[in-house]
């Protein structure tokens, strides 16, 4: 009997078994299917607000929500669920439509939102300043404007405030073409449209414009003419002919302008200044442009360490990799001892390469004396290149060696030894006066070009005008006028 109950429960586990295996093969895994239903808005509330109201907007699939647009304009989302979002004014939203937008759909509410506006109040501004100078305008809600004219002559947009704030705004003041009283008008959002605060006749520009009383009458290509009246520290380009001439020296009271070497002679070329932003180009007089019988190069600037090298007959400078192939051309070239005690124009020849490059140092061999005013004939050149003359007086080897003009090749540098440790003042300024290898302020050195056979071929000058001394010796220059034959 036991046996016959054994095997009837075996029975019956084996059948309870079988069919729990059944249904387990036949059930399938439930998974929630991806809701990509676009959002629904039911209503928002409040129906009106400030900057920094809350808005509520309540509906349906509002947990994917990425932007909330009112007016038009994007809010601050500040909260997110399936049924609700919060989302904030900001200074730049605008009345109108409520538009939410999930990656599944965008819709928008029934009826409108009304952003009740802050307006921008002045409490201080100026009311005249220089054109291009910095003014202040104070009051409250200040970070509502996005643009202040003055009248309708010019503008400056948001994005070109110096600094705005809820109590100020800093601008530049724009060139415009008025001398009377104009409005300031202060722009801001009301609603769809902008809307304007304006100061009426209130502020008035002061334009200070450059005024010319004299220019030079004529000049020779290369060389420098003046601009003299006042206020012409404010001239942003000086034109001759339409072309865009450098300015060696700028103060109010005079303007100094290179000719360059390639401009066309002309009798009466048209001087124009250009200033207040690019905005007036004005015509101040003409000048006769000649071709000088010599070679004039003014304020040439010669960088220290074989920075630049310049030609007396092109009026160019080369760099370092353009000698060898320009070399017949290159007269001048700077070197800067390494701890800076003094600068020199040196020889282009030498059995070495220029210090620290590889280029050969295979050029013109160059020999220097120094013109001195004790001497009648060094004394008549002197005077040739500080009267101007060389304009009319062709410089050349065979006049000046008939006039007697010493062509002595012993000093092969023109130095100029700066004041320091090395050089106290005294000792430094009776080398750079005296020596005939060195040079100061006022001084003349003749420049001799020898050929293979050390023979004389060719001269030019060197005149000094100044020279600077940097920290670093790289940074150290020399300027001078050099005076070169017309071959």
């Amino acid at each position: 009997m036991m046996n016959i109950k054994r095997t009837i429960i075996g029975w019956v586990s084996a059948i309870a078994g079988l069919l729990v295996l059944t249904t387990a093969c036949n059930e399938t895994l439930h998974k929630d299917e991806l809701d990509t239903t676009p959002p629904a808005i039911t209503d928002f509330t409040p129906k009106t607000g400030q900057i920094g109201t809350q808005v509520n907007i309540t509906g349906t699939n509002l947990k994917d929500v990425t932007s909330i647009k009112i007016g038009g304009v994007e809010a601050n989302v500040t909260r997110v669920n399936r049924t609700l979002v919060l989302a904030e004014i900001t200074k730049d939203n605008l009345s109108g439509e409520i538009e939410v937008t999930t990656p599944y759909g965008t819709t928008k509410a029934e009826g409108l939102f009304t952003v009740e506006y802050l307006r921008p109040n002045v409490t201080e501004y100026p009311t005249e300043a220089p054109v291009f100078t910095a003014i202040v305008i104070e009051g409250e809600n200040m970070d509502l404007v996005n643009e202040i004219s003055f009248g309708t002559k010019a503008s400056v947009a948001k994005e070109n405030f110096e600094l705005q704030s809820e109590e100020k705004i800093e601008i530049i003041v724009p060139y415009y073409d008025s001398t009377e009283p104009v409005s300031i008008i202060l722009k801001y959002n009301y609603g769809v449209e902008p809307t304007e605060l304006v100061l009426e006749n209130k502020f008035t520009l002061e334009m200070t414009e450059p005024h010319v009383t004299s220019t030079s009458v004529k000049v020779a290509i290369g060389s420098t003419f003046d601009i003299e009246g006042s206020n012409l520290n404010v001239v942003e380009k000086v034109l001759l002919e339409g072309r865009e001439l450098t300015v060696t020296l700028s103060t109010p009271e005079k303007l100094t302008c290179l000719i360059p070497g390639d401009f066309t002679a002309k009798e009466d070329a048209k001087i124009e200044l250009v200033y207040f932003d690019g905005n007036v180009q004005k015509e101040v007089g003409t000048i006769q442009v000649k071709m000088p019988a010599t070679y004039i190069w003014k304020n040439v600037k010669l960088q220290a360490t074989y920075q630049n090298f310049f030609s007396g007959t092109t009026g160019r400078y080369y760099t370092v990799n353009e000698f060898a192939a320009n070399k017949e051309d290159i007269h001048l070239t700077l070197l800067g001892h390494k701890n800076n005690d003094w600068v020199q124009i040196e020889s282009l020849f030498a059995n070495a390469n220029f210090t620290g490059t590889d280029v050969p140092k295979n050029g013109w061999s160059l020999r220097f004396r120094k013109l001195k005013e004790s001497n009648a004939v060094d004394k008549a050149y002197i005077d040739k290149i500080k009267n101007g003359e060389l304009e009319d007086f062709a410089i050349s080897l065979g006049q000046a060696t008939t006039d007697g003009l010493s062509m002595s090749t012993k000093k092969q540098v023109i130095r100029h030894k700066f004041t320091g440790d090395k050089w106290p003042a005294a000792e430094a300024d009776s080398y750079n006066q005296t020596n005939d290898e060195g040079i100061g302020e006022g001084g003349v050195n003749l420049v001799m070009l020898l050929d293979a056979s050390s023979v004389v071929v060719n001269i030019g000058f060197v005149e000094f005008v100044s020279v600077y001394r940097s920290p670093t010796v790289e940074q150290s220059y020399m300027i001078i006028n050099f005076y070169f034959p017309k071959q």
